[in-house]
């Protein structure tokens, strides 16, 4: 799509990934006209969903918290849609590995005192530690961190090792032992220790931004693609126009969805939206390494669709047996992820080696995988989340709703001064702007604007 001249909305949103379609389909239902723009070729972002050869691939993580009863619910019913279909996989056939030891957790208390993954001892210091992670008031946890947590409240050194990885597996964050406390006993209050804790979207994250895009479009939105924004312009301390190479798109309040770490390439250089900007450019992010696997056939004769090394933090789900048709009949669709640590993604050769240890761990846990491929897609390393919630990073020096340098832009995504945790923060901000916005712009005429081929 090429547009061409001088475009006029109530509302122009950067970016066109899941926040900032959120963002324009919520706008466009509340009765703006509201253009979002992409870089890319395609919409999605993190989220891009593709099909090949009868397989479909997101990009990079894919787990939805509490689709029916969180957030992502939530926007749905503003939007009047009815949710994408989901999948949820099962705690017994979900297994652990720590070194020799092997078994499925599960989700209830009979299946933790059972388990072959942990010793007796460790089973009832697991029951004691779950007991008090439920009572706990995160608000009360102030700075502490997730390690110091684990370790104030267990001494076992195999239940220690669980507990990190449980807290990297659910947050994508390696390691885990510098997260917030706070922010992960709260997340795992809210959301793992729920019923139907995650879900995997049947058709994968398309289904959810096509609704977002047909929602916009319904309403007279329009999505532009390959559409760089190149500056913002700000005069008198207000937004007046996002640049692109070929066009100019004039709007009266503007939301900006790009990850913090690039949104300074929108300003102009040595403005104050510049320096605005860049004091969130330095956020520390997590990141992942991803193998996809199309195969044609299942490669275990148990039950066991899930497996998290421990010692390691890597993890392998089958997708495909949650949400089924993210394979053709008889296949598998495999997803593996080795978390990155800072300094994995910092450096080329940590991040080959990790790599390397997740793909050993395809050939131990997902004997003949190689023979069985039809289709692979590696991200060797993906963003997942664009801020750490460390302490220093969680709540706060973190992006605000609106800007103090032009007072009608304001901002959306993961990296908000938002509680929650990965999508829950992208929809949340969406919302929030999306009301910010309808409540600040008068709702005009439509404008006649130059044509979109």
């Amino acid at each position: 799509m090429t547009t061409t001249g001088t475009n006029k909305s109530d509302v122009v949103v950067v970016g066109g990934g899941v926040t900032g379609l959120a963002t324009g389909a919520l706008l466009a239902k509340g009765g703006k006209r509201v253009t979002v723009l992409e870089k890319g070729n395609q919409p999605g972002g993190r989220a891009y969903t593709r099909e090949e050869k009868g397989f479909t691939l997101n990009y990079g993580p894919r787990a939805i918290y509490r689709p029916d009863t969180g957030v992502f619910a939530e926007l749905f019913r503003r939007l009047g849609r009815p949710k994408p279909t989901f999948g949820y996989p099962e705690a017994v056939r979900s297994y652990w590995a720590d070194g020799e030891r092997w078994g499925a957790v599960g989700a209830k208390a009979h299946q933790v005192m059972t388990t072959k993954l942990f010793p007796l001892g460790t089973r009832m210091a697991f029951a004691k530690t779950m007991l008090a992670l439920r009572a706990e008031k995160p608000e009360r946890l102030g700075d502490e961190t997730w390690g110091a947590w684990v370790d104030r409240h267990t001494s076992d050194p195999a239940l220690r090792r669980f507990l990190r990885a449980f807290g990297t597996v659910n947050t994508y964050t390696r390691p885990s032992d510098t997260l917030s406390a706070r922010f992960l006993v709260d997340h795992i209050q809210r959301n793992i220790l729920a019923d139907n804790a995650v879900g995997y979207m049947e058709g994968g994250w398309r289904s959810m931004y096509d609704a977002f895009i047909d929602e916009l479009q319904r309403n007279g939105g329009a999505l532009v693609t390959g559409a760089r924004v190149e500056r913002l312009e700000v005069r008198d301390g207000r937004a007046v126009a996002a640049v692109t190479h070929d066009a100019r798109y004039e709007a009266d309040a503007f939301v900006c969805t790009l990850p913090a770490q690039d949104a300074p390439s929108v300003a102009e250089p040595g403005s104050e939206l510049a320096r605005e900007l860049a004091q969130w450019a330095a956020l520390e992010d997590v990141r992942a390494c991803t193998v996809d696997l199309g195969l044609s056939r299942p490669l275990r004769s148990d039950d066991a669709t899930y497996v998290y090394d421990v010692r390691h933090d890597l993890y392998y789900s089958v997708h495909s047996e949650s949400a089924h048709d993210l394979a053709p009949a008889g296949g598998w669709m495999l997803h593996a992820m080795a978390y990155l640590s800072p300094e994995e993604a910092a450096d080329d050769t940590l991040a080959a080696a990790r790599k390397d240890e997740l793909v050993a761990g395809l050939d131990r846990w997902f004997a003949g995988w190689r023979d069985a491929v039809v289709v692979e897609r590696t991200l060797p390393n993906v963003r997942v989340v664009c801020a750490r919630n460390t302490p220093t990073q969680y709540l706060r020096n973190r992006v605000p709703l609106r800007s103090q340098a032009a007072a009608n832009l304001y901002y959306a995504g993961d990296a908000r001064d938002l509680p929650g945790n990965l999508t829950e923060v992208c929809f949340a901000s969406a919302l929030e702007a999306a009301d910010a916005v309808t409540a600040s712009v008068r709702a005009t005429e439509p404008i006649a604007s130059a044509s979109v081929n």
